[in-house]
């Protein structure tokens, strides 16, 4: 859910769009350390966000986001702080259950760290770690750790495409350690307006699937979007309706 406003060249978009739309919708493909047969976790982690809402420095950020799932609705809050030098800093309490059964109140807190790399004005890459606790209803506590590489490239100047492995303990995934990778991309449909936004996270575990949200910046420091979650092949996760909203000190 991860901008950086790159140049690149449009005849490359008819290709890179259908490249990253099959990476979103192909559930075969598994790059798991573990090709064992895994089971599917009594505690689905739901929703993890990594991705900072702004690419300006110096600037506070917030997000606000609500999953319908059939069993229940969740809520996920992310406060951050994009510093200079490419540092970006965030924290967030995910998958806390408001409606349902709530027979399984998450709240997982979670620290992220990250640091872009800019290579130049078209690539840029991203190294991260995002590390928490589930602070409630679940003894003994457990380290949950998903660290990972992306790289980021504007393929034009509407067209943004990123990809890069991951790591995820066992904690995390419900299964065992995992390594997989993750893309996606970002479509500016009206300039500083309204885009359209996928991202896919490989495996058949509970950070499995793919989200497509549309986006649309009500001002340039408020964008509200809408969307779908989509679980990947024996993920143990459901589809979800998804809406929530950024907000930033500086533009988005």
């Amino acid at each position: 859910m991860l901008g950086i406003v790159i140049k690149g060249i449009a005849h490359n978009y008819p290709v890179a769009l259908i490249l990253t739309i099959a990476g979103l919708m192909y559930s075969g493909v598994d790059y798991a350390a573990d090709s064992q047969h895994k089971t599917k976790s009594h505690r689905q982690q739901k929703r993890l966000k990594i991705n900072p809402v702004t690419d300006k420095e110096d600037a506070w950020t917030a997000n606000a986001e609500t999953d319908v799932y059939r069993a229940g609705t969740f809520e996920n809050i992310v406060v951050g702080y994009s510093a200079i030098h490419g540092w970006d800093f965030s924290l967030a309490l995910i998958n806390t259950q408001i409606l349902g059964g709530n027979k399984q109140f998450q709240g997982d807190t979670f620290f992220n760290v990250a640091k872009t790399f800019t290579v130049n004005d078209d690539l840029s890459i991203v190294a991260g770690s995002q590390n928490g606790l589930a602070m409630v209803n679940l003894q003994p506590q457990l380290w949950y750790d998903y660290t990972y590489l992306d790289n980021r490239y504007d393929v034009t100047p509407w067209l943004l495409m990123h990809a890069g492995p991951y790591i995820a303990n066992a904690a995390l995934t419900g299964t065992s350690r995992q390594i997989g990778f993750m893309t996606g991309t970002e479509i500016t449909l009206i300039q500083d307006k309204l885009s359209l936004q996928m991202d896919y996270i490989s495996g058949h575990h509970s950070l499995s699937g793919a989200t497509v949200n549309m986006l649309l910046n009500i001002t340039s420091r408020f964008q509200l979007y809408m969307g779908v979650s989509v679980p990947e092949q024996n993920s143990g996760n459901e589809f979800a309706g998804i809406v929530g909203f950024n907000v930033s000190t500086k533009r988005l």
